[in-house]
C-alpha cells in the first residue's frame, strides 16, 4: 500500500505547487496589466507551465480571480492576526486596522477589488476577513467596548458599506480620505464617540503607514 500512495501523492503535491504558481502569478499580471487585460497566456508564462495546464486547476480568468481574491483575502487576514493583535489590545483598533487594510488591500490589488464589488459577501462569511472580523466584534461587545446588539447583522452592514466605499474609490468618485471616513463611520456605529472614532481613524492610518504617533 505505502508504495502505491506515493506517486498519488508526490502527484498531488505537484498539482498543488503548479496551482499555487499560477496564483502568484496572475496577482502579479492582474497588477501590471488589471484583471480585463490580462490573458491566459501571460499568467502562464509568468507561472512558468504550459498552457493546456491552466484549465486542469482553473475553468476560467474569472474562476482563477476568485482564487487570487481568495488568497490575498487569506494573506492581509493572517498579516492582521500576526501583525495587529499583537500590538492592539483594544477591539476598536483592531477593528479599525482590519478595516482600513482590507480596503487598502483591495485598491491595491486589482484582481481583490474588482472581485469584491461584485461580492461583497466574501467580506461578510468568508473565512479570512468575515470569520475574524465576526470574532473581534464578538470580543468587543464581551468586554463592553462595542454597544451590539446582532453581531451578524452589523458585520453585514459593514461588509455591504466597505463595497460601496470601494466601488466609490475604483470609480474616482470618492477621495482617498473616504477610507478613514468609513472607518470613523464604522466604529461609531459600534458606540465610539465621535471624537474617539475619528482619532482611532486618524491613529489607525499613521500606524499602518509606519508613521510614529
Amino acid at each position: 500500500m505505502p508504495l502505491a500512495s506515493a506517486p498519488a501523492n508526490r502527484s498531488g503535491r505537484r498539482r498543488a505547487r503548479t496551482r499555487a504558481a499560477l496564483i502568484e502569478a496572475a496577482r502579479g499580471v492582474f497588477a501590471d496589466r488589471g484583471v480585463e487585460g490580462a490573458t491566459i497566456q501571460e499568467i502562464t508564462d509568468a507561472a512558468d507551465v504550459a498552457k493546456g495546464s491552466f484549465y486542469n486547476h482553473f475553468e476560467s480568468r474569472e474562476e482563477l480571480q476568485r482564487a487570487v481574491a481568495a488568497a490575498v483575502l487569506e494573506d492581509l487576514g493572517a498579516a492582521l492576526d500576526r501583525d495587529v493583535e499583537q500590538r492592539e489590545s483594544d477591539p476598536a483598533r483592531v477593528i479599525a486596522a482590519s478595516l482600513l487594510s482590507t480596503l487598502r488591500a483591495c485598491l491595491e490589488e486589482p484582481a481583490l477589488g474588482g472581485y469584491l464589488v461584485q461580492n461583497a459577501e466574501v467580506l461578510e462569511v468568508g473565512a479570512a476577513i468575515g470569520d475574524r472580523g465576526r470574532r473581534d466584534l464578538l470580543r468587543g461587545r464581551r468586554t463592553g467596548r462595542f454597544a451590539i446588539e446582532d453581531v451578524d447583522a452589523l458585520l453585514a452592514a459593514l461588509a455591504g458599506a466597505a463595497q460601496g466605499v470601494l466601488r466609490g474609490r475604483l470609480r474616482g468618485d470618492l477621495g482617498p480620505d473616504s477610507e478613514l471616513r468609513f472607518v470613523a463611520l464604522a466604529l461609531r456605529t459600534l458606540g465610539i464617540s465621535v471624537e474617539e472614532s475619528n482619532a482611532i481613524a486618524a491613529e489607525t492610518a499613521k500606524a499602518l503607514a509606519g508613521i510614529p504617533g
